[in-house]
């Protein structure tokens, strides 16, 4: 039976930074992938930030832990993520990465060594935003301190370190201050020989940024049911490094030119 709700005539569930993200960047493609429902694959870039957060966090909680059980809580995150999501561990892309993240690490332990154990790690949130999106924000974030100042830092390995924080970073930033209004926001970048850190100061403004953004995605929502329908309003840009040969094969049936 047909709702009222948008989001839940397409099984959409809640919505998240990263969804309203690509919704901006990338329309045909968050159609794709949460309308059409095409799984996108995941580089290991990604799985780069997720083993040295947790590493990071293990050491927070013990200064004297080993470099061996470091390089353990590393390299066995890197390689679990890479079994999950069907890459080889051995690949060219996988091998390089790893040689990296000691060195991400080392940066990390050295901006965070004096800032004590977080409270949270990696904390859950559903945050609902407006009274007229029905569904909430699901969020993770990194880390919390109880320090307030120090609050909330989102971690962020890059291999080149940015000149400010990013628009999509804000965002992400500005959800989490629904959950801790108290904390300070920063956004921690670390490459592989330095880090820089970008506190957020604007996130009333983000925060009505990703309102508008959220309710216009509902209005295009409610056009259709159909996802197909939807997708016919747009045509993915595949020159775009978003669109890697695997995922353009796949799309194939909903953009048919036959």
């Amino acid at each position: 039976m047909k709702s009222n709700n948008p989001f839940a005539n397409h099984d959409i569930e809640h919505l998240s930074i990263s969804k309203i993200n690509l919704w901006i960047t990338d329309p045909a493609k968050f159609i794709a992938t949460y309308l059409c429902k095409v799984p996108s694959s995941v580089g290991v870039g990604a799985f780069r930030g997720t083993s040295v957060e947790f590493a990071l966090s293990n050491y927070l909680e013990d200064n004297n832990i080993s470099d061996a059980l470091v390089d353990e809580y590393l390299f066995s995150t890197f390689d679990k993520e890479c079994i999950e999501n069907n890459i080889n561990v051995e690949s060219e892309a996988a091998l390089k990465e790893k040689k990296t993240l000691n060195n991400y690490f080392n940066q990390a332990k050295q901006l965070y060594v004096d800032y004590g154990q977080a409270e949270f790690y990696q904390q859950k949130v559903l945050l609902n935003i407006h009274e007229d999106l029905p569904i909430p924000f699901l969020g993770y974030i990194d880390f919390v301190f109880k320090d307030n100042e120090i609050g909330i830092r989102d971690l962020k390995t890059t291999a080149r370190m940015p000149s400010k924080i990013s628009e999509a970073h804000s965002r992400q930033l500005a959800l989490y201050s629904l959950a801790f209004p108290d904390k300070s926001l920063w956004c921690d970048y670390v490459t592989p020989k330095q880090t820089i850190s970008y506190k957020l100061s604007d996130q009333d403004s983000k925060l009505k940024e990703i309102t508008k953004i959220s309710l216009g995605l509902m209005r295009f929502l409610s056009i259709s049911d159909d996802p197909y329908e939807l997708a016919s309003m747009f045509y993915p840009d595949l020159d775009s490094w978003m669109w890697n040969e695997e995922y353009k094969t796949k799309i194939k049936t909903i953009w048919s030119n036959e």
